[in-house]
């Protein structure tokens, strides 16, 4: 692997989170070992490993801190101490199944440095394995809470090369200025998986920052399928995401769009074999409730920028086990179009300004 062209940059640090991830936590040292990074500047958060993980670390790399978590409960707790336990005023927070490219951070920290308002720097995510093809670029949320991805599986090649403020990012590897992820609360750690990213990146639009998408700045992930576990935690993620960020008038408007769209949900998830869950998954948000004045009133702190704002109508990103259903496949166009009417009518009325 080359040599970076500039130092890695003085005022960051790095926190990378690994569950059982040595077998490619060797490639992500290795490669921040090539972005000039030293290895005290680095803190590894083993999430209940049983791998031999501490023990490579402490023969392999004995400056990096290690901290273990006992209990394996998603990446949002070991994500939250890495940012906790930087000392400087930006953290890298990364994945174990992730490589940078020499130049990947301090492209973030140049660009973020021209635009103060930026909170946080997203690379380009494209897949180890099809290095010219992008996993993540120009992510957003939907106005019903699912997410938008549109540059899946396009051509690197194709992505112009121009910064963007984009509306959430993978959290495969982010810059994060510290004091501001804290401001915002952090990541849900009741969320174990999925909508925990977009939550995050959620609140940090709504205060007011930026997620700047630096095009020419890359991070190579080892992507793979999703089990269909994760249905639990992305559907109770979501309605819970809606009900602790979504303003009022946002949640009222949007009861005729869910009244058609949860049904649907549940007719395509029983017809896989998943009705159970969707309904386990409403059973797990009523024990997240209680809460729920808590969590609303932190959003209200630090709300700076309305739903309309900040939600988009994009085509939706359906997972290949479900797009594959009749019933996905004959309406989601037609579906689509409705759903961007509705919202462009919203935008127009209840929710302007």
């Amino acid at each position: 692997m080359s040599q970076p062209r500039t130092p890695f940059p003085d005022d960051v640090d790095v926190a990378v989170v690994s569950h059982n991830g040595r077998d490619k936590l060797e490639g992500a040292v290795a490669s921040l070992a090539a972005a000039g990074c030293p290895d005290d500047r680095i803190t590894i958060v083993d999430v209940a490993s049983t791998d031999g993980t501490g023990a490579w670390l402490a023969r392999d790399h004995p400056a990096v801190r290690q901290i273990r978590l006992d209990r394996n409960d998603g990446p949002s707790p070991g994500r939250n101490v890495g940012i906790r336990e930087s000392t400087r005023p930006y953290v890298f927070l990364m994945d174990a199944d992730v490589v940078l490219r020499p130049d990947t951070v301090q492209r973030l920290r140049a660009a973020m440095a021209q635009h103060p308002e930026a909170a946080v720097g997203s690379p380009i995510v494209v897949h180890a394995s099809r290095p010219d093809v992008i996993q993540y670029a120009g992510g957003g949320l939907h106005f019903i809470c699912e997410a938008v991805n549109p540059w899946l599986d396009r051509p690197l090649a194709t992505h112009p090369p121009r910064l963007e403020d984009i509306g959430a990012a993978p959290t495969c590897g982010l810059l994060l200025h510290r004091q501001t992820a804290i401001d915002v609360g952090l990541f849900d750690e009741r969320y174990f998986i999925g909508k925990e990213d977009g939550d995050f990146s959620h609140r940090i639009k709504l205060a007011g920052h930026a997620i700047l998408e630096v095009p020419d700045s890359l991070l190579l992930h080892h992507s793979r399928p999703r089990g269909s576990w994760l249905f639990y935690y992305q559907i109770r993620n979501r309605w819970h995401f809606m009900l602790k960020n979504y303003q009022v008038r946002t949640l009222v408007a949007l009861v005729p769009v869910l009244i058609i769209h949860e049904p649907l949900q549940l007719a395509v998830l029983v017809a896989k074999g998943h009705g159970r869950t969707y309904l386990r998954s409403l059973w797990g948000l009523f024990g997240m409730l209680p809460a729920l004045p808590a969590d609303r009133a932190l959003t209200r702190r630090i709300r700076v920028r309305s739903d309309a704002d900040l939600l988009r109508d994009d085509p939706l990103i359906i997972r290949d086990d479900l797009a594959s259903h009749p019933l996905v496949r004959a309406g989601r166009g037609a579906y689509e179009r409705m759903l961007r009417g509705y919202w462009h009518l919203l935008k127009r009325t209840v929710l302007a300004r």
